[in-house]
Formats: C-alpha cells, sequence, structure tokens
C-alpha cells in the first residue's frame, strides 16, 4: 500500500505568495495568461495555462491544466498553502529540464496537456488514456488505446 507523504505540510508560504512566484515562473518563459481555480466540491485546485511553441515551424498554442488535491485534514489553508507550495518547485523542475534541452514541452507535459472533443467536453491526455493502459495492465492484455476518439487539441 502507498505511504502518505505530506511534503510542505508545515510550509509557512501563503498560498496566494505560492501563486505569485508561479505566475513569475511561468512569465519568465513567455507565458502570460494563468488560472487558478478552487473548486471546494472537488477538494482540489486546478491550475490552467497556455504555452506558446513552435512545431513544425508553426506556431501552436498548447492547453495544460494541472489538476492539485487538497488533502485538508481540517485545514483547508494549510492544505492551500502546501499544494501551491508543491506546484510551484514541480513546475520549476518541469522548466529547468526544458532549459537544459532533457525534453520537449510536450513530452514533459504530456500528462496535462488538454484537448476537446466534438462536443466541447476538455480532458487531459492522462484522463483519455490512463483508464484504458491500467485496464491493460489488469486483464494483461495491452490492445490498442484510442487516445484521440473525436477528439482535438485545445489551445
Amino acid at each position: 500500500m502507498k505511504k502518505e507523504l505530506y511534503s510542505y505540510k508545515n510550509t509557512s508560504v501563503n498560498w496566494a505568495k505560492s501563486q505569485g512566484e508561479i505566475g513569475k515562473l511561468l512569465d519568465k518563459v513567455g507565458i502570460k495568461d494563468v488560472r487558478f481555480t478552487f473548486m471546494s466540491s472537488q477538494d482540489s485546485v486546478i491550475c490552467e495555462f497556455n504555452y506558446l511553441t513552435e512545431i513544425d515551424k508553426k506556431s501552436v498554442s498548447i492547453g495544460v491544466r494541472i489538476l492539485l488535491p487538497l488533502k485538508s485534514n481540517g485545514d483547508q489553508e494549510q492544505s492551500k498553502n502546501r499544494v501551491h507550495r508543491a506546484l510551484y518547485y514541480y513546475l520549476k523542475t518541469k522548466f529547468e529540464a526544458l532549459e537544459f534541452g532533457l525534453v520537449e514541452f510536450v513530452q514533459e507535459f504530456m500528462p496535462h496537456l488538454v484537448i476537446t472533443d466534438k462536443s466541447g467536453q476538455t480532458k487531459t491526455l492522462y484522463e483519455i488514456i490512463a483508464p484504458q493502459y491500467n485496464k491493460g495492465l489488469i486483464t494483461g492484455q495491452q490492445g490498442d488505446i484510442k487516445m484521440l476518439p473525436n477528439m482535438s487539441v485545445t489551445p
């Protein structure tokens, strides 16, 4: 069974300060618009932004959505502080990997990339692929994974 870790559980950095630092970090890599959404009904925080890059000499905007579960244990403010601090260092590490040329943007952010189906519903690639992959692990049959059934990329 997986052991619960509570990294940053005692952080004294307020979530609003971490959001500001995340904004500055994203600004350094050319991302001007970032949105944070508190989902109280789902005990989560969502961070979304668009990354403008070039693929095959064409400028494209790539949508990113990162879902952060709040594990409040009775103290929602401290949980917000904790997940925002973790997100700051998570993003910092990802952009350092990009800076050093270890990976490309799409490769590094693959699970968080946003796609939209024909009816306008959005999901991350992880939300689409993981259930099929997990089923294959359980059944022992790794068949075709339908990654993008009737879906298109969302900027």
